[in-house]
Parts: C-alpha cells; sequence; structure tokens
C-alpha cells in the first residue's frame, strides 16, 4: 500500500477528500491528517510517504515553502496541491518546482481519484525504472555494441555476425543510422542533480528516444556523458537523417535539464556499416566548439559544405581546423612542430614543403568562406603569404608565419561567432517587435521566419540576450498594453488583442504576473498619477 498525507488548514476540506475518495482500491491508504504544514513536516521523516496532498495557502508555512523543503531532502515524494483559482501566481511556482498536479478548490472528488491514480501510475513507473537502472543492459550486448562502432564493416560482419545471433539481434532494417548524444559538463551536472538522479534522468532520456521510434529498431550505448544510438529504419526515406533530426528536435526540448548536443551520421544500408556513421556523428559534435553547445548537428549539412583535401591528408586537415576552431594555441604549436619534425626527419624538398603550405592555406581561406567570415584583414595576409612562399628560407620561417595565420583565424572565427550571433538576436528582436500583435507568434514561427531550427534560435537569443525569447514577447507585451492603458482609453478587452492575446483572462493575468496590477488598477493609477 502507497502512503499518503493530507495538510490543509480547513478540515472540512480534508474530512470530504478522506471519506469520499476509495484509498483502499488505488492500493493507498492515508496516514496522517495534519491542519499545519510545520506539524506534518515533523512527521514526514517518520511516515516517509509516496504521495502528499497539500493546500497551498496555509498559515506558518505555505504549501510552496513545504514543497521546496521536502523535495530537497526527500526528491521522490510527489506532491498534489489543492487550492482555489485565485492562486494563480502560486500554481505557477508549482509548475516551476514539478509538482505532480494542482486541483481547483471545490474539491471534484472523481477528478481528484483520477489524479491520484496516475501518480501511483508515475510511482510504479519510477519504481520499474530504477530497477532497470540497477541491472542495466547485459554486459554482453553493450560490449557487443562498442565492438561493432568501433570496427570496419568488413571485420564486424565477419567477426561478430555469430555474436549477434547468440544474443538474439535480428538486423532486418533497410537503413540504419548512428546518433552521438553529448551531455555538455556532465561530472558537474551529476553533481548538481545527485549520482542517482542523474542516472534515472538519463534512462528517462534513453526510454524518450525508445518510445519515439517505438515502430522502428533502437539500440543504445550509454556511457554517462555520451549516449549512443543507433536507428534502424524499415523504409528508405528520402532523407534519413533529416528525419531523425527532427525527431532528436522534439525529444531534446523535453529534457532542458541537460545541455546536450548531438552528432547525427549518415545512412548505411547495413547495420555492419554503422562504424561510418558513428564516426561521422561523433565528428559532427565537434562542431560545438564553432557554433556552441546544446545543438544538434548532421553530418550531410557539413559534409555538404566540405571541400576535397589539395595536397593536405585528410587526417591533419581535419585536426589543424579543429584546433584553429577552438581556439587551442598550444594545440596548434604542436601540430605545427610535429610538421615540422616530420619534415626534418623524411626529405622533402623546398617545392613539396609550399605545396603542403599552399594546402594548409587554401584549406583555411575555403573554411573561411564556409563559415561566412569576410574579413579583409585575415584575407590579405593570406595572399600576401602565398605570393613571398618563395622568399622563406627555412622551415622555422615558414611555420612562424603559419602559426601567426592559425592564431589569428581563431580570433576571427569567435569574433565572427559572436557578431553573427547578435545579427541573429537583433533579427529576431525586429519580427518580435512588427508581430507582437499576432497571437501565433512564438518560437517556431520566428525559427520558420529565419529559417533556422527552433533550439538553435533559443539558443543563441539567451545566449546574448540573457533572456528567453517566450519571455521577451511578454515582456514587450506587456509595455506595449502600458502605452494603451496610459495613453487610451481603449477597453482592456481590445487592448488584449491589440498586443496578442487571444483570451483577455490570460492577458490580464500575465499582466498581473508582470506588474503587480491588474489592467484596471494600472490604467487607474495611471490616470491618477
Amino acid at each position: 500500500m502507497k502512503k499518503i498525507i493530507m495538510i490543509d488548514d480547513n478540515t472540512v476540506c480534508l474530512e470530504g477528500i478522506f471519506k469520499n475518495i476509495k484509498w483502499e482500491e488505488m492500493g493507498a491508504t492515508v496516514c496522517g491528517i495534519y491542519a499545519s504544514g510545520i506539524e506534518a513536516l515533523k512527521e514526514i521523516e517518520k511516515i516517509q510517504p509516496d504521495i502528499v496532498i497539500s493546500d497551498i495557502q496555509m498559515p506558518e508555512i505555505t504549501g510552496i515553502d513545504l514543497a521546496k523543503t521536502l523535495l530537497t531532502k526527500f526528491p521522490f515524494i510527489k506532491i498534489i496541491f489543492i487550492s482555489s483559482y485565485d492562486d494563480f501566481i502560486y500554481a505557477q511556482e508549482a509548475i516551476r518546482l514539478n509538482i505532480c498536479d494542482y486541483v481547483e478548490k471545490p474539491i471534484d472528488y472523481d477528478y481528484l481519484t483520477t489524479v491520484i491514480q496516475k501518480v501511483l501510475r508515475n510511482i510504479q513507473q519510477e519504481k520499474e525504472t530504477m530497477e532497470q537502472l540497477k541491472h542495466s543492459q547485459p554486459i554482453l550486448k553493450e560490449k557487443f555494441f562498442l565492438n561493432l562502432i568501433n570496427a570496419g564493416p568488413t571485420y564486424a560482419e565477419y567477426m561478430l555476425q555469430n555474436q549477434a545471433s547468440y544474443l538474439n539481434l535480428q538486423f532486418t532494417k533497410k537503413q540504419y543510422i548512428c546518433v552521438y548524444l553529448e551531455i555538455s559538463k556532465h561530472i558537474d551536472c551529476m553533481n548538481s542533480l545527485g549520482v542517482e538522479r542523474y542516472h534515472l534522468n538519463t534512462f528517462q532520456l534513453i526510454h524518450a528516444v525508445e518510445d519515439y521510434f517505438y515502430s522502428e529498431d533502437v539500440y543504445t550505448i550509454n556511457q554517462g556523458g555520451r549516449i549512443i544510438f543507433i536507428v534502424g529504419h524499415k523504409q528508405y526515406p528520402h532523407k534519413l537523417s533529416t528525419f531523425v533530426m527532427k525527431a532528436f528536435e522534439t525529444i531534446k526540448k523535453q529534457f532542458d535539464f541537460f545541455t546536450i548536443t548531438i552528432g547525427i551520421g549518415h545512412g548505411v544500408q547495413s547495420i555492419w556499416e554503422i562504424s561510418n556513421s558513428y564516426r561521422n556523428a561523433k565528428k559532427a559534435t565537434e562542431y560545438k566548439f564553432i557554433f556552441g553547445d546544446d545543438n544538434i548537428y548532421s553530418t550531410e549539412e557539413i559534409h555538404q559544405a566540405a571541400p576535397t583535401p589539395l595536397f593536405l591528408s585528410r587526417q591533419d586537415e581535419e585536426l589543424l581546423i579543429n584546433l584553429i576552431s577552438k581556439k587551442d594555441k598550444q594545440g596548434i604549436k604542436e601540430f605545427l612542430a610535429y610538421i615540422e619534425k616530420n619534415w626534418s626527419s623524411v626529405y622533402y624538398n623546398k617545392n613539396g614543403i609550399l605545396s603542403y603550405i599552399s594546402s594548409i592555406l587554401s584549406k583555411i581561406l575555403r573554411f573561411l568562406y564556409e563559415v561566412e567570415i569576410k574579413d579583409t584583414e585575415i584575407v590579405e595576409k593570406i595572399t600576401h603569404t602565398f605570393s613571398i612562399l618563395d622568399t622563406f628560407n627555412t622551415v622555422e620561417e615558414v611555420c612562424e608565419n603559419l602559426e601567426k595565420i592559425c592564431l589569428l583565424t581563431s580570433e576571427k572565427i569567435q569574433q565572427s561567432i559572436h557578431s553573427k550571433h547578435n545579427q541573429i538576436a537583433e533579427q529576431i528582436i525586429q519580427f518580435i517587435e512588427n508581430h507582437y500583435n499576432d497571437i501565433t507568434l512564438n518560437l517556431n514561427t520566428i525559427s520558420n521566419h529565419i529559417n533556422m531550427s527552433p533550439s538553435y534560435v533559443g539558443s543563441i537569443f539567451k545566449k546574448i540576450k540573457n533572456t528567453s525569447i517566450s519571455k521577451y514577447i511578454t515582456f514587450l507585451r506587456i509595455n506595449k498594453a502600458k502605452e494603451f492603458l496610459s495613453f487610451t482609453s481603449i477597453p482592456i478587452m481590445e487592448i488584449s488583442e491589440k498586443v496578442g492575446y487571444s483570451n483577455q483572462y490570460y492577458f490580464s493575468a500575465s499582466f498581473k504576473k508582470v506588474t503587480g496590477l491588474t489592467p484596471t488598477e494600472y490604467r487607474t493609477h495611471s490616470t491618477i498619477v
């Protein structure tokens, strides 16, 4: 039996709930009824209830403060608030605290029963999730998929087929794709949430992905700070990576307590080729060093713009560009020292070395073009270096000049990213100011207008303006409403429509939340002043 306690300074309300709910039929029992939150706190540690049903407005300690205290000490306790409709601000605070539900007075006992049953089911599901956490995935299956993503296609098919049969893994889909998910600063996140809660949340994230692709095959490798998904699709979609990207954009919004970077590889027609998709998915996440965390990157989009190497090996090319993008000064020094040492240990004539340097300079120029950095200083410096290559007398001089170009490129990239983000933020603000009266204005409409993903638009705006887009829209609408209230006699209903609210009551509630006054009170106050 699940244990429940109830708290309300209105004893009549508590008696009504106690008598009208069929507790035993739900597998629950009421272990305590209290008229004071302070009194309840003294007993909760002894009782260890599963559910607390509490009023919000109470003397001595409010339901909100009670919930904060309880959830700090007992994070798995489920809380249901009961209160009147007038407690709108309290209801908003309850949502922020992740309270299970909010039931208005007078109590509809059938509805309250439904709410309690739902919470009891959630408790059971959470218990099952905790059991899964303890047992985890079978070790052999985990090892199989780790070997699979790190093996070449020929080796994988030859060496791992028997293991797949033994583990009863049947790969019958027509196409597979790898998704590489990285939780930013996962150690700090684990310390903040607590080890158990952190792992529980990651399992919930995994389950959300599995539920989304319930009709497909999903295989998961959970390595704490990174989670690798292999998705098998039964058909050949025109662009599998686009389909998967949209899916993860939807899923990602549900887990905003994590900062997540996601890389999506390209589709392959055989599970044994998935290591190619994995490498590309992992490589895609490295672009976070250019565009920031908390985004989704598709390898197909990246590869569309990737140039074919000239004289520079692809491995060295990618390494150098990665170091430049991360502004890794020490790494750049070490890279140049490495190629200088290589030139010293193996015979290269001057023309061969200069051809190699030309390839590096060409790659840097093309990279600047790809990321749309049009800076005269760096372009002129690279062009000038091309023109004087023959004048260098030693390898040391060549590398010294190249190092300066690499470091200058790093500086320009950082400046460009900041400038571009500022431009996008200003574009968003301009669009909001022109459309604040449109009731359909939201993150999605703004994203469609500037042709970027909602998650990317939201992260840029918050980074630049230190507030969310929804809060900025509300801020602007309320300020416009203040002007109408102060300088016109337009009815409040009409004002609410003019500033983008389809519902006068929601407008009034939002206005009061921001200003502390109802629209009528604000207008009266403005008139008096």
